[in-house]
């Protein structure tokens, strides 16, 4: 270690002496005159240099703090939200509300990694005996085309057309504008005249900003994302997802 390293880990006096000497004498520094500090933070620097590990542990605690302060944030943060998608019946959903595992997907029709990941959440909302729950949350961030999307599916869900609407659009391949949107929900049995009205609901409108709102407070800013019994998975990492819905079921038989 060369001492530019060591001045920029004493930068903060305090900390660097609340380290090495104990919290009070940090308190302390402030009586201290001038020529007192530089004696002292000569002293620390010698010793860090003499002693790197020292320094090498304190820097590995505090990033060991940081993760974990981190996870306990963002667990807090995940709580409030993780409920109200639960609680909420008018989020689109597949399976029983009462099933031992619950998945959260939030996604974007024009989002490549949900398309590929498509396939894995819909083998586990068909095919899980009505042991687990699948929640689908409406997350445009890519195109003002993803959200004439999600406001389609939203309002084929008014018709009970939901998961019809759902995997014609993620199953498209192409940009999805209002024409195509139309096409795909014709072919799967949607009222597409009572559906564009059903569009322009402000019901919609407040469901995708609650939405957009939620996955903002637990950290999502891409997709696709997923949450497994309030744990959360970024990105298309099915492997990960399956493993945590095993867990669950595991956990609950």
């Amino acid at each position: 270690m060369n001492s530019h390293i060591a001045k920029r880990f004493l930068a903060g006096t305090a900390l660097g002496i609340g380290m090495l000497f104990g919290t009070q004498a940090a308190f302390a520094q402030d009586s201290l005159s001038a020529e007192q500090k530089t004696e002292i933070e000569g002293v620390i620097e010698q010793y860090l240099l003499g002693n790197p590990d020292v320094l090498l542990r304190a820097i590995q605690n505090v990033q060991s703090w940081q993760a974990a302060e981190q996870s306990r944030q963002q667990a807090a943060a995940i709580t409030p939200v993780w409920d109200a998608l639960v609680a909420d019946s008018s989020v689109p959903s597949v399976g029983p509300v009462d099933a031992p595992v619950t998945v959260i997907e939030f996604f974007d029709y024009h989002c490549g990694y949900c398309k590929r990941a498509f396939d894995g959440v819909k083998e586990i909302a068909e095919n899980s005996d009505d042991k687990v729950r699948t929640i689908f949350v409406e997350f445009p961030i890519l195109s003002e085309e993803s959200t004439l999307a999600a406001r389609a599916a939203l309002a084929a869900d008014k018709q009970d057309k939901y998961m019809e609407a759902h995997e014609a659009f993620m199953t498209n391949r192409g940009l999805l504008d209002q024409e195509r949107i139309n096409e795909l929900a014709a072919g799967v049995g949607i009222d597409v005249e009572q559906m564009l009205e059903d569009m322009k609901a402000p019901e919609i409108t407040g469901m995708l900003a609650q939405y957009s709102s939620m996955a903002r407070a637990v950290g999502i800013s891409g997709t696709p994302a997923f949450l497994i019994n309030g744990t959360l998975v970024s990105g298309a990492d099915m492997e990960r997802v399956n493993a945590l819905v095993d867990a669950g079921l595991k956990d609950a038989s």
